[in-house]
């Protein structure tokens, strides 16, 4: 009887900690044009303009008008915003220290940017809650390998 009691506890534990799937639909979307960009020489041109694209898209300058007169940037979504960021710096690291190849870099990240653009007009709320959970870079991953784009 003890025993069929720790064997039901262990699997509600084990069930309860099941990762979740963020779906998504995919709806019309606009990638900016990006003309001149900053060049990146861990990262390549091509996620060079990725990522501004996803700045572009991500943050909005704002006045502030007097006495000050200087510009402000403005995040949108900073958990989502600041997980790239992070997974920046992973994959520059990555990179400096030849873990991963030029090509697996570039399209692990383009297929994480281009995720964060799809859903950034979508509600986000539990995606950003994981990411604000995720201690690391692997965990950060994790959270975008598991948003399904339909």
């Amino acid at each position: 009887m003890k025993l069929s009691f720790c064997i039901c506890c262990f699997l509600i534990a084990v069930s309860s900690k099941a990762q979740e799937i963020f779906q998504f639909k995919q709806t019309p979307c606009e990638f900016p044009e990006i003309r001149e960009c900053t060049f990146d020489e861990l990262l390549g041109e091509t996620l060079s303009v990725k990522l501004e694209q996803f700045n572009r898209i991500y943050t909005k300058k704002v006045n502030l008008g007097p006495p000050s007169y200087t510009a402000s940037i403005e995040i949108k979504k900073p958990d989502l915003y600041y997980s790239i960021q992070k997974l920046t710096k992973h994959y520059r690291k990555c990179k400096k220290k030849d873990i991963l190849s030029q090509e697996k870099i570039e399209k692990e990240m383009v297929e994480i940017i281009n995720k964060s653009i799809l859903i950034f007009n979508q509600e986000t709320d539990s995606v950003e809650q994981e990411l604000r959970q995720a201690n690391n870079s692997k965990d950060i991953i994790g959270v975008f390998e598991r948003i399904i784009i339909e």
